[in-house]
């Protein structure tokens, strides 16, 4: 059950400024949610800047992450992962 539902949806754009904003102050996998369609739902690799994960709602469609590395540039990508 959703809580809350008196208020209204926090707009896209001010998600997506604090994205930047999280970004900036050098938060490297910072990605916003229950945005359906937007590139800022995916994580991109802050090696080169590629897609490592694909979001769609709650689905991964995409992973690019290969043994904790980026499977293009292979860029170490902090975090717990499957082999």
């Amino acid at each position: 059950m959703h809580k809350l539902t008196q208020l209204p949806a926090t707009p896209t754009s001010t998600l997506e400024e604090a994205r930047k904003i999280a970004m900036g102050e050098g938060l490297k996998f910072v990605y916003i949610g229950n945005v359906p369609g937007s590139k800022a739902s995916n994580t991109y690799c802050p090696g080169c800047d590629k897609l490592l994960i694909e979001r769609l709602g709650y689905t991964i469609t995409q992973n690019h992450v290969k043994s904790g590395k980026c499977g293009f540039c292979e860029e170490r990508i902090a975090g717990v992962w499957q082999q």
